[in-house]
């Protein structure tokens, strides 16, 4: 790319391992630690789903300095990456580039778009500009527990987790990086395993665990009972370790057990919308 002054393009104009480059720079100096190889970069984009024909770079004089990653799903779809290279902020790019994005999301037919953010971002104020609606707070959750009765948790086959997930999720919406696909690509490619535990013959609450370390990639409880047996079984499964558990929002069952039993919320973020009024790029003569 040799072009004098800014430019927005699409992210398919570069090589993965250009945008992981990018990416790394734009995270610099972020509040939490975020760096990518080609495979982790690889990874984020599959299981955020993320088009890259539909995602956005910023360039200054020929050098990419921004990054815009945007997850579809039908007509929904998610920010899945979001910054500004340190050698070029505080120079509105970062509108320029939020503004770009949108209109191309609006020209794909989108209708709703969301995101998360750490409460702490200056970007909150960004988004909020560019018409994010605040919906709830998130946190992530961190706590080991001890089992309070015994409850055997039971391996979950695809069926029985979506019926599970789509139960929880009727009582409090999962965030995109725990919707069931996300959820499946971690147990078919990754090797997470899916358990639940029952009331009666009910499953009533579920855990995907990895095969190593102390992230979960999804949990959620019909409600606050389901949930503390939720919290036993992993106490007994995997005794002494201190769970995470990224994206849960605040007062959902499952919150309220875990925070009831010590876990402390260690980063808060926030979950925002945008909802897409669609363009029609082929408008009538």
């Amino acid at each position: 790319m040799h072009r004098i002054g800014m430019a927005v393009v699409p992210a398919t104009d570069f090589t993965h391992g250009e945008l992981t480059a990018l990416w790394n720079r734009a995270y610099e100096g972020y509040f939490v630690p975020i760096h990518f190889d080609e495979q982790l970069f690889a990874r984020h984009l599959r299981r955020a789903v993320v088009d890259l024909a539909l995602s956005r770079v910023i360039a200054v004089d020929g050098l990419a300095c921004g990054i815009s990653l945007a997850g579809r799903r039908g007509l929904r779809g998610y920010l899945a990456g979001f910054g500004i290279a340190q050698t070029h902020r505080r120079r509105g790019l970062a509108r320029q580039l939020v503004e770009a994005q949108a209109q191309a999301w609006s020209k794909a037919g989108l209708h709703r778009v969301f995101l998360e953010v750490i409460a702490q971002n200056p970007a909150r104020a960004l988004y909020g500009q560019a018409g994010f609606e605040e919906l709830r707070t998130l946190d992530v959750l961190e706590g080991s527990f001890e089992a309070r009765s015994a409850v055997a948790a039971q391996p979950l086959d695809h069926a029985d987790l979506a019926a599970v997930h789509t139960a929880c999720a009727a009582v409090s919406r999962p965030t995109w990086r725990r919707e069931l696909p996300t959820v499946l690509d971690a147990i078919d490619r990754e090797g997470a395993v899916a358990l639940g535990v029952t009331r009666g013959t009910a499953i009533v609450a579920y855990a995907v665990a990895p095969p190593a370390g102390n992230v979960l990639p999804d949990a959620g409880a019909i409600d606050e009972a389901a949930a503390h047996d939720l919290l036993d079984a992993l106490a007994a499964v995997r005794p002494g370790t201190r769970w995470r558990l990224v994206d849960e929002p605040t007062g959902s069952p499952l919150f309220d057990a875990a925070t009831a039993r010590g876990a402390a919320a260690v980063i808060r973020q926030i979950d925002m919308a945008l909802t897409i009024q669609p363009v029609d790029v082929h408008p009538s003569p």
